[in-house]
């Protein structure tokens, strides 16, 4: 009889203790399915579309963000831009310099108090070669002058044109120019090649021989 008893008792014992510890698991369980910090905003993408790219990434839930982009590779420090965003999965941003390197890193900003913010997604890009210039006609050749045209929607500043043997010239631009300019003082029978810009971002480039 003692023995049956103690039989009891110990399987008593044994349900209790793992009844604790099933509770104990499945509190476990429920703390670890709250993560301690955002994942990352995974597969930051960048399309480029000439000097424009638009970078998609996959969203996560109770974030915003914060998207950076700047002129060097990983660097961010070259013309850093810290742009927030909220409610989307991708932003497109334009007039970026030709034919450079940039770098674009985002990361989630919890809306949690209990949540800290992701780490960084991070990403390289090369812009495309931005020309604004359009094809100069015949008509618009002269020996000793061209008539540039160019997209009027773009902000410049000058042309420089250039030539084998000849000192460059340099044509400052303003908003009267409305996507023209008449380039003088050209010698006759010579390959000059015009460059516009923006301060010191190339936005086109067009081959020109002046007539004889």
């Amino acid at each position: 009889m003692e023995r049956i008893k103690y039989s009891i008792t110990r399987l008593i014992m044994m349900m209790v203790c793992l009844l604790l510890f099933m509770i104990s698991c499945e509190k476990e369980d429920t703390i670890s399915d709250i993560p301690e910090r955002l994942f990352r905003p995974a597969l930051l993408t960048a399309g480029v579309d000439g000097n424009k790219v638009r970078l998609t990434w996959i969203p996560i839930a109770n974030a915003s963000y914060s998207l950076e982009i700047s002129r060097d590779s990983l660097l961010f420090s070259t013309d850093l831009q810290i742009i927030p965003l909220d409610g989307t999965d991708e932003y497109t941003i334009g007039d970026l310099w030709s034919d450079t390197v940039y770098s674009a890193r985002i990361k989630g900003l919890s809306k949690i108090s209990t949540i800290k913010d992701s780490e960084y997604e991070m990403v390289t890009f090369r812009t495309g070669i931005e020309n604004i210039f359009y094809a100069v006609a015949a008509t618009d050749i002269a020996a000793n002058q061209v008539l540039l045209k160019w997209d009027k929607t773009k902000t410049v500043s000058e042309i420089v044109a250039s030539a084998a043997g000849t000192a460059d010239i340099v044509v400052s631009l303003s908003a009267s120019d409305a996507g023209e300019k008449l380039i003088p003082a050209l010698k006759a029978n010579t390959s000059y090649t015009f460059k516009i810009y923006f301060g010191e971002m190339l936005r086109g480039t067009v081959s020109v021989k002046t007539k004889p």
